[in-house]
């Protein structure tokens, strides 16, 4: 692919002033099974840069759940909640695959405060406009995250990690079309979570 032309992906536009950058989120312990999935995804991501599809990407390690020590939000309630407002200004979910759960207060910390676990899936897929990507620039603009549903149609439809690789490398169905019966609405891989 020649350096000026720009392949369409789906999820993001094809009109990107900048470059597309995609931001690979994996668990910190998985299973081998798992593992060698995310390997696999890893691979897939370094050919769409090699061929010019995305500009760059990067392999990011969720942080660990839970409220920070001063009562904020965690990390990774942060990154989460910056893609739920991607999602919800497109009128779309992050569920099944992102969970989000109230935790009762500590029975054995008197007057401490109920909180809320996370639950992410194994693998995320960040897209993004800008030079930097995400990692707290403000430059960079969220394009997309991948799972996701899809919830304008009569049906949800869910969009998976696998699909959105398959439709960037052009093997696959267009992510996009909700009426491609090959389309596998409702399930989830491996590196949505489930098993």
């Amino acid at each position: 692919m020649s350096a000026g032309k720009r392949t369409a992906v789906p999820t993001a536009t094809t009109d990107l002033e900048e470059g597309l950058r995609v931001d690979c989120y994996v668990r910190p312990t998985v299973s081998t099974a798992a593992n060698g999935a995310i390997d696999r995804v890893v691979e897939r991501l370094e050919r769409l840069e090699d061929d010019g599809t995305v500009d760059d990407y990067r392999i990011v390690r969720w942080p660990p759940n839970g409220v920070a020590g001063d009562g904020r939000e965690s990390a990774r309630g942060e990154i989460v909640a910056a893609f739920e407002r991607w999602a919800e200004r497109r009128d779309r979910s992050l569920e099944p695959a992102f969970r989000r759960r109230e935790l009762p207060a500590s029975p054995l910390c008197p007057g401490s405060d109920p909180g809320e676990r996370v639950r992410v899936p194994i693998v995320t897929l960040a897209l993004y406009e800008g030079e930097n990507g995400g990692e707290s620039d403000e430059t960079a603009t969220v394009r997309g995250v991948v799972p996701h549903t899809d919830r304008t149609g009569d049906t949800d439809r869910t969009y998976t990690v696998e699909e959105w690789l398959s439709a960037a490398e052009g093997t696959g169905i267009a992510v996009d079309d909700p009426t491609d019966e090959r389309g596998r609405s409702g399930q989830a891989t491996l590196l949505e979570g489930r098993q």
